[in-house]
């Protein structure tokens, strides 16, 4: 559109320039023609004039001829007398116009040029006259003001701009309005589109039925469309259909771990099985001994121990579909605090929330979810034995999982902070490892259940954190409605 306005102005613009010169040369023709045929009268006159009788009478012609507002001043000159006849309005400066009078009478012909008397401009016609035998004998040069003649340019060149600016605007408002019509609507409509086929909103249709170019771009964008709400609905049931095979996997690969865990049982069970062994064959001899209580104590405390590995290993070995409902996340994050608040107490730990109200739900098994963040809770408030800080945030966030970078979704995120120990490296590549752990009573189960639970739902798990400083994982659940 710029272009065809810059086309349209420059055309207009030339044709302006060539219409005022067009104009000027019909005035200048004029002005010469008016300045000729006063010349040719006064040149009859003064042809019949006797000398020197009528010495006044040349006067008088010259002063009748000025009288006119066109003409600035007359010389008239004889050669033969050497007379010299002008316009009270020409005192000095004559000399080179008395050339140019004996020129043309030498050349038998007239002349004319524009110039300036006094930095007047003027435009001078210089005519030689004859006697009655035909001998030239003197000159007359008459003065035309051009101020006139410019006034009436400078008019028409206004009148010409005027009439172009007129016809430039009017173009130009009717190429904007056509353009945004036929262009520019069209294209904020595909604009519109593609912004709304970008969000994911692949229902979106385009109405152009002009029949031109941009019409058959808007089908073109409405079937793509099409397709893509097709691909994109094999791409879920593909999802859905790799996650229920990794699920079956990590079933798989479970049990196939459970010949790995028997040296790690025969340690772990073994060992708390040789104390209690040991403490009930002294029980038998020295029974009735002071130390009995504090016996008795270590065999609950080692079987309570060997029953809590034992159920964190079925938990991890048997198969069991979650619950599927419905699930607040903030509800069950302040029972599992409620649930803890001895430890927090104990711990002298801070507790900073973040739980905004309204935010979407999940579906999933709460009795699950609830263990996912007791474990993780209760390891941040372990890892500050001092004392800190633990922050509780829950957000919906649009991210993608791991695996399917292409495909984003909504998922809330859940972060369980602290200013612990932190951890290595690593640490942090082994964590999540079957008995795997960095405490003294620990049995490196408890991390590997909440993971198992968490890809059950569907989300993951990532992990920072830094020596001395604390860490922070992050917990990915999809939301109910992008399920």
């Amino acid at each position: 559109m710029l272009f065809l306005s810059l086309i349209i102005i420059l055309v207009l613009s030339g044709y302006g320039y060539l219409d005022t010169v067009s104009r000027r040369n019909i005035l200048i023709r004029k002005m010469k023609a008016e300045v000729r045929s006063t010349s040719q009268t006064l040149k009859v006159s003064l042809e019949t004039i006797q000398l020197p009788e009528e010495i006044g009478y040349i006067q008088g012609l010259i002063d009748a001829v000025s009288e006119s507002k066109e003409t600035f001043g007359v010389i008239v000159y004889y050669q033969r007398e050497n007379l010299i006849f002008r316009s009270h309005s020409l005192e000095e400066g004559i000399e080179p116009y008395l050339d140019s009078i004996k020129r043309s009478i030498r050349e038998h012909r007239p002349r004319e040029e524009f110039g300036a008397y006094k930095k007047v401009p003027i435009f001078s016609y210089t005519l030689p006259f004859r006697d009655r035998t035909g001998k030239h004998i003197g000159g007359v040069c008459i003065f035309q003001r051009t101020s006139l003649m410019e006034k009436e340019i400078e008019k028409t060149k206004r009148s010409i701009f005027f009439t172009i600016l007129v016809l430039i605007g009017g173009t130009v408002a009717l190429i904007l309005l056509g353009t945004r019509r036929w262009v520019t609507q069209p294209i904020s409509k595909l604009t519109e589109g593609t912004k709304s086929l970008a969000k994911g909103n692949l229902d979106y249709k385009i109405d152009l039925k002009s029949g031109d170019e941009l019409s058959k771009l808007a089908q073109a964008f409405n079937q793509m469309a099409l397709d893509l709400k097709k691909a994109q609905e094999r791409i879920l049931q593909d999802a859905e259909t790799k996650v229920e095979l990794e699920r079956n996997l990590r079933q798989s690969e479970k049990l196939a771990t459970i010949g790995q865990l028997t040296s790690g049982l025969a340690h772990e069970i073994g060992t708390p099985l040789n104390v209690i062994y040991g403490r009930t064959e002294l029980i038998k001899r020295r029974l009735g001994d002071k130390e009995i209580q504090k016996n008795l104590d270590t065999i609950l405390y080692e079987t309570e121990r060997i029953t809590k590995i034992i159920q964190q290993l079925l938990g991890f070995v048997r198969k069991k579909k979650p619950e599927q409902k419905p699930l607040n996340l903030c509800v069950i994050l302040e029972t599992s605090l409620d649930l803890l608040d001895h430890q927090i107490e104990k711990q002298r730990v801070k507790v900073l929330k973040d739980l905004k109200d309204n935010l979407p739900h999940v579906l999933g098994d709460p009795d699950q979810l609830q263990q996912v963040f007791l474990n993780l809770i209760l390891n941040a408030i372990q890892s500050m034995p001092e004392g800190g800080t633990l922050r509780l945030s829950a957000s919906p966030k649009r991210v993608s999982k791991e695996g399917l970078e292409d495909d984003q979704r909504h998922y809330m995120e859940i972060s369980v902070e602290d200013t612990g120990v932190g951890m290595q490296e690593d640490v942090i590549q082994n964590i999540f490892n079957p008995f795997f752990t960095t405490k003294d009573t620990g049995t490196g189960l408890g991390l590997m259940v909440t993971q198992g639970i968490v890809q059950d739902h569907e989300g993951w798990i990532d992990v920072e954190s830094e020596v001395r400083k604390g860490s922070v994982f992050r917990v990915y659940l999809p939301c109910l409605e992008e399920r």
